[in-house]
């Protein structure tokens, strides 16, 4: 008799695909793992490092008995049995469905870029109605909390651009002046910048994004850029005191902003505020985000991803060119796999366990970019966790938002989960932010507030946010320094623009954006304090 995976070792679980049964023999069986290994495991590198002929060399003579894993293994899905050496049929079962699960469980995981990104289109295509490549999306009046875009910035005016390669061929991306954001592919991966750090150097210009393995001519007069994927997506941020706001910055962006195939020249694109719009570009949580893996893996070619993701892709069901049709089994074995794969990003974002993801020994300040770099490179490899910090929680990936930058130029993030005592922050509570005086800035600092659940801004209002440069600007105590209070009902005496509402029924957590910061910011001769408990 064949037993499914649910059934083994979620027995306490309900699911939405409905009760699981409990597992075969559980009153009697031993699941207990023994993972103790009394043998000597530690090397270092320069031992690691020998010649084959050294290393094996100095190793003691080899034994004629090989010893074997025992022949009943304990684990925590169940006992493997395995007389003679070969498998029962039950433990045929349970390996093949907890191999699965895990595998299904790493997909979720590895592909949480590529599902963040596919998230990104469908929901700018889905929910704001965009047509084609030369449509214009601006946040004219800001990006409120409608707009469902991981820790999504209030302050900024946003144009999004979605370029399909597939479809266009290259395409021109016509940019103005004053103006930055990145362009990144499918995914998530960097492909180029716009504005300061980008090719154009903040003067604007004309961008070219080639599709993958394009061999035609490339005329001049472009900034040219090649993408691995097809689908591409740009968020275009500007300062509204350049832009301006409203029909202000709708204009700016008619006039100055467009993209179309490199073979029409300019075609009419529509230009829409979608500011105060209902959005969601979230990876979903269950076993759909499969699905979207699919569609990923059908649109762009082969040669976007590794033969090593393809391989573990297909193991459960997922090829390129093939249907998609998993059975009952392998539904509850992604479904599962998705809130196992959510539960461990939860974990990995909000509880890094990288001593680098501190921003200063002493406080909750945490980077959302771990290792200080867009790609998560460290050493010779790239950092899982912190990769997953970034994507889990965040949208764009930029160097410029990663690396120090000169003084007074780029901007730099930083997010805090707990208050001064390591506690995670709780909306039912009362909690206030001493922000120091001089806030070491070019141009402006911001305190946004976001829901741990979605990672996107808190809904509590339009803007769930305070900025030095607002109207009226945050009150300023005597010594130069500001008290910014988050709170289900405003505290007695607090000035309305020195609240952030939160809900009862969640917790929050903060980001603090640098916008051109200094010197003392850079040296960390300036430090934040952390958010304080005021009351209960």
């Amino acid at each position: 008799m064949k037993i499914g995976l649910l059934s083994l070792i979620f027995a306490s679980l309900v699911l939405s695909c409905g009760e699981l049964s409990p597992q075969r023999g559980s009153e009697t069986q031993d699941t207990s793992v023994h993972y103790s290994y009394s043998g000597e495991l530690s090397s270092n590198a320069d031992e690691a490092g020998q010649s084959l002929f050294t290393l094996a060399g100095n190793e003691p003579k080899s034994l004629v008995e090989f010893n074997p894993a025992p022949e009943t293994i304990r684990t925590r899905y169940g006992v493997l049995d395995f007389p003679g050496g070969y498998p029962t049929e039950e433990t045929v079962q349970r390996v093949y469905d907890e191999l699965d699960l895990q595998r299904a469980t790493q997909l979720f995981i590895d592909m949480y870029p590529a599902l963040s990104m596919h998230g990104m289109t469908k929901g700018v295509i889905r929910d704001y109605g965009m047509q084609n490549s030369s449509d214009v999306f601006v946040t004219a009046n800001r990006l409120d909390s409608k707009g469902m875009f991981l820790t999504g910035n209030t302050e900024s005016i946003y144009a999004f651009l979605v370029v399909d390669l597939k479809q266009d061929g290259p395409t021109v991306l016509e940019i103005p002046e004053g103006v930055m954001g990145p362009v990144d592919d499918h995914n998530f991966l960097f492909v180029a910048d716009i504005g300061p750090t980008g090719m154009d150097k903040g003067k604007g210009g004309k961008y070219l994004l080639l599709p993958p393995e394009y061999k035609g001519d490339v005329p001049d007069g472009y900034f040219v850029v090649r993408s691995p994927t097809y689908m591409n997506f740009s968020f275009i941020r500007a300062n509204k005191a350049i832009v301006g706001e409203g029909e202000k910055a709708m204009e700016f962006m008619r006039k100055n902003c467009s993209v179309y195939p490199l073979s029409t020249g300019p075609r009419k694109g529509s230009y829409k505020n979608v500011s105060g719009i209902d959005l969601n570009t979230l990876v979903p949580e269950d076993a759909s985000a499969f699905k979207w893996m699919y569609e990923i893996i059908n649109y762009e070619p082969a040669e976007a991803f590794s033969k090593e993701l393809l391989g573990r892709l297909a193991s459960v069901g997922i090829e390129k060119g093939k249907p998609f049709s998993p059975d009952a089994r392998m539904k509850k074995i992604m479904q599962q796999a998705a809130y196992e794969g959510v539960a461990m990003s939860r974990v990995i974002a909000f509880e890094c366990r990288d001593a680098q993801a501190k921003s200063y020994p002493n406080r909750e300040w945490e980077s959302p970019y771990v290792t200080s770099n867009s790609t998560f490179y460290q050493n010779d490899y790239i950092n899982l966790e912190a990769r997953q910090v970034f994507h889990f929680t965040a949208d764009g990936i930029t160097p410029a938002m990663a690396m120090q930058m000169p003084d007074g130029l780029g901007s730099r993030y930083q997010t805090t989960y707990k208050d001064e005592d390591g506690n995670y922050l709780d909306g039912t509570k009362t909690y206030k932010l001493n922000i120091p005086p001089k806030v070491p800035v070019a141009m402006f600092w911001s305190i946004v507030v976001y829901d741990p659940w979605s990672r996107c801004e808190l809904k509590s209002k339009d803007f769930p946010s305070i900025n030095s440069q607002q109207d009226p600007a945050p009150e300023t105590k005597a010594d130069g320094s500001i008290d910014i209070y988050f709170s289900t009902t405003r505290p007695d005496g607090v000035p309305e623009q020195n609240w952030v509402k939160t809900l009862p029924d969640r917790g929050f957590f903060v980001y603090m954006r640098y916008y051109g910061p200094l010197k003392e910011f850079n040296d960390r001769s300036w430090v934040p304090n952390d958010v304080q408990l005021v009351n209960q």
